[in-house]
């Protein structure tokens, strides 16, 4: 759970340093979706109704892989390599920051992917697919990542 905290911590920390182009329409608020177990959902909780920027943050937990449209960020927790790459496929039209566990999950088309090495997070940013979908990720905070393509 304690992890599943920090991750959360950290999802809303890469959420305030990434942009979105004009056209995404991320109005007065942010619509970050989780798809995880009852514990990722739990975790989440904690950084519901968060201001970034000048935007509210809203958890909308996903029971299913559906309803992408809504979502601005999408966190995925512990999907099966299939479903995953099935659902990168589906989001690929929408401006969707994706963040997930692992350098897996950026090194097969998410855009961020964390990582406990050695007790410390490791952040890998899949930059070909986040400018695939005109989204902007902070200098500042690609300075602290290992970047996967380019």
């Amino acid at each position: 759970m304690e992890e599943q905290t920090v991750l959360a911590a950290l999802a809303l920390n890469i959420t305030r340093f990434t942009t979105w182009s004009p056209k995404a329409a991320v109005q007065d608020t942010i619509n970050f979706c989780v798809v995880g177990d009852n514990v990722v959902q739990q975790s989440f909780a904690s950084i519901n109704h968060k201001i970034v920027g000048n935007q509210t943050l809203y958890i909308i937990n996903l029971s299913r892989l559906s309803n992408f449209e809504q979502c601005h960020v999408l966190y995925i927790s512990e999907l099966k390599q299939n479903l995953l790459l099935q659902v990168f496929v589906e989001i690929k039209k929408y401006p969707l920051l994706t963040i997930g566990e692992g350098y897996e999950f950026a090194a097969q088309g998410g855009m961020v992917g964390l990582e406990n090495v050695d007790g410390k997070m490791v952040l890998h940013v899949n930059l070909s697919a986040v400018h695939e979908a005109n989204l902007n990720i902070s200098a500042r905070l690609l300075k602290l990542a290992k970047i996967i393509g380019n």
